[in-house]
């Protein structure tokens, strides 16, 4: 396992406000739990479980929390800006998640929303990075917490994907994280029903050769 140390406070020049600053910090100390949002687009995903007060498992919560939403394209940053302006517990930061994420203490968030990440943190030929990636998300959740993954496979002729070629992949996916540490809680075909974002939209559109899977991945307490 690889991971970083970085103090908060190392930087404010990638999508932090000194106040963004200061109240990550701050939650960071005290009780809330921590949800993150990888990759939230214009946030309507995010939206929907800051309204509900919903986890990322679109459950109730029952304690404080913090939401996290990171964006790297400024266009869709500013439509969720607009969109959560008047939510309080929630930070949105406009950088990308790699240069964010080593800032968080070991063991300090709760839940990791990832739906739809870009070929570079999930496809096959990109392994050997982006499982060191997800090393470092491995670090940074508490023991117990969740990464929720929402991927998709397409055949390289754009082609119905059989469900020997989805069943493959998805095992080839499961021991992947189960080699970084991660324990497979659930595994369904299909993005939640309940979740919506513009690339689901399009996505549940073709869902013979776009065919997604939920990953529910655990930071198992016996590692």
């Amino acid at each position: 396992m690889i991971g970083t140390r970085k103090n908060l406070s190392t930087s404010t020049s990638i999508g932090m406000s000194s106040d963004k600053l200061m109240r990550l910090s701050f939650a960071l100390r005290g009780r809330s739990k921590v949800i993150i949002e990888f990759g939230m687009d214009d946030g309507r995903l995010l939206k929907q479980l800051v309204e509900k007060d919903h986890d990322i498992k679109l459950d109730t919560n029952a304690t404080k929390v913090l939401y996290i939403g990171i964006e790297l394209d400024r266009k869709q940053f500013e439509i969720a800006e607009s969109r959560m302006k008047s939510d309080k517990n929630v930070i949105l930061l406009n950088a990308s998640f790699e240069e964010i994420l080593p800032m968080f203490p070991d063991g300090s968030i709760d839940q990791i929303l990832d739906v739809l990440p870009d070929p570079a943190y999930i496809d096959s030929p990109n392994q050997n990075s982006w499982q060191t990636f997800y090393e470092i998300v491995y670090l940074k959740l508490k023991t117990g917490g969740l990464l929720r993954l929402v991927t998709e496979l397409t055949d390289d002729l754009f082609e119905p994907v059989s469900d020997e070629a989805f069943n493959t992949w998805v095992q080839l996916l499961s021991r992947i994280f189960q080699s970084v540490g991660f324990a497979i809680k659930d595994c369904t075909e299909g993005p939640p029903a309940e979740y919506s974002s513009r690339c689901l939209t399009q996505f549940r559109g073709d869902s013979e050769r776009i065919r997604m899977v939920t990953l529910d991945l655990v930071k198992d307490s016996k590692m």
